[in-house]
């Protein structure tokens, strides 16, 4: 645990207990078609902010992006128009996930450099604090409502955690010295990521009908010091359907990042063509797959890999619409330093996190 805390923690990874081969993305979705999402004018999209995508069966997406003088901002793109959603009075917002009702949670951090989850609702904004937390991070809403996250304890301990029906719950992989929730799909299962005693090596998580299951993409790299500091068995694990299909990113053995597809205990890798680095985020349940990847100038970008439903017919881009103005101050250090720990969560906020 001390090495996390003096290391700022490392991604971490998600591998199956089966040790299937992968398989390359043209044996299982040969028909998929890759859309690239830049929020008009952004410097960076996804990988300043929300590092991933989400997306519901309506096709609406949710992300955020990093304006040209470094501010992050979430974004709506919903039937081909985007809009930016800021928390009001935030110095910082991420939209994380959005649920077939609309409603959306995320992270923001406040003018005292406070990081909060919220909920979106119908217009209206809810603050989540985890009860006795320190920071509280929202992640994942599912169709009954349900809201999975993380949150920091005064001790600086990450765990995570499941609000449903007002109920605040705990989740802690068991003997992990951190944990973190990611995902949570209309039957309750939970995924997430968390770093086993040793604090140095990062591994993917199910939680299912009360029970845990850890797992690593088969021959990924589990330390969390590998690919830049974005080790793990599995990088992260970021999202899972109403059909269990659950997607992420590994480490590889080549020293780079990808994205993955976990459908029916059959890995698959999903790498966005040329790209240096990717990343999946969030599938629906149509299948349809959002993420991220990093172009060979640097700089980071949405993609939606669609099989021609909802998602592909929203994924045409157009000038954005504001709904509100947020102030443009970058987070201070300390709170960079706060969001690059939980980037090593599951959420790709490098160029947030580090100085500008």
């Amino acid at each position: 645990m001390n090495s996390f805390k003096n290391q700022i923690a490392a991604l971490v990874g998600f591998s199956l207990l089966l040790g299937l081969p992968a398989k390359s993305l043209a044996h299982e979705r040969g028909d998929g078609t890759f859309t690239t999402i830049d929020y008009p004018g952004a410097a960076d999209t996804v990988e300043c902010c929300s590092a991933i995508l989400n997306i519901n069966p309506e096709g609406q997406i949710v992300g955020g992006y990093l304006d040209t003088i470094g501010t992050g901002h979430g974004f709506l793109l919903s039937q081909g128009s985007f809009t930016t959603i800021d928390y009001p009075g935030s110095s910082y917002t991420e939209l994380l996930g959005i649920n077939p009702q609309g409603d959306i949670v995320g992270t923001y951090v406040d003018a005292a450099s406070n990081v909060h989850g919220f909920t979106l609702s119908e217009g209206n904004f809810t603050r989540i604090d985890f009860p006795g937390s320190v920071s509280t991070f929202t992640n994942w809403v599912n169709p009954e409502g349900d809201i999975v996250g993380g949150y920091m304890d005064t001790a600086g301990v990450f765990h995570g955690f499941v609000v449903s029906r007002g109920t605040f719950t705990t989740v802690d992989y068991p003997g992990a010295a951190d944990t973190f929730g990611l995902g949570i799909n209309s039957a309750g299962d939970i995924v997430g990521i968390y770093l086993d005693a040793s604090a140095v090596k990062a591994h993917g998580f199910l939680l299912s009908k009360g029970s845990f299951s850890s797992f690593d993409y088969p021959g990924s790299v589990t330390n969390i010091f590998a690919c830049g500091g974005f080790g793990g068995g599995v990088s992260y694990t970021d999202g899972i359907n109403n059909r269990g299909e659950i997607v992420g990113g590994y480490c590889g053995v080549d020293g780079q990042l990808h994205g993955f597809l976990l459908n029916k205990g059959s890995f698959t890798t999903v790498d966005f063509p040329g790209a240096m680095y990717s990343f999946a985020g969030g599938i629906n349940s149509e299948g349809e797959i959002v993420g991220g990847y990093q172009s060979a100038d640097g700089r980071y970008h949405g993609f939606l890999l669609s099989n021609g439903g909802a998602g592909r017919k929203n994924a045409a881009l157009v000038a954005p619409s504001r709904t509100s103005e947020g102030p443009n101050v970058a987070p201070p250090e300390n709170v960079r330093n706060l969001l690059l720990r939980r980037w090593r969560f599951g959420r790709f906020g490098a160029r947030l996190t580090q100085p500008q």
